[in-house]
């Protein structure tokens, strides 16, 4: 990595670009989305805000949930 680089992510419910340290990273495990603290858990991650009202926004879209985990539903 080369150094001074940040990494940025951008959260998926309000759309603010930050640095990744600064944003949640959430994961899809067994149907029920959770927190990823470390970063080390596998599957497709979803980054927000450390804002509660951002997030229970973003659990409550199902929409977005299921575009931002690429889930299939009939």
């Amino acid at each position: 990595m080369k150094r001074g680089h940040v990494p940025r992510r951008t959260c998926r419910e309000c759309g603010r670009r930050a640095s990744q340290k600064e944003l949640v990273r959430l994961v899809m495990l067994d149907g029920v989305v959770s927190e990823d603290p470390g970063r080390e858990l596998p599957g497709r991650g979803v980054y927000c805000c450390r804002n509660t009202q951002c997030r229970t926004r973003l659990e409550k879209n199902k929409k977005i949930l299921r575009r931002a985990f690429r889930l299939q539903f009939g």
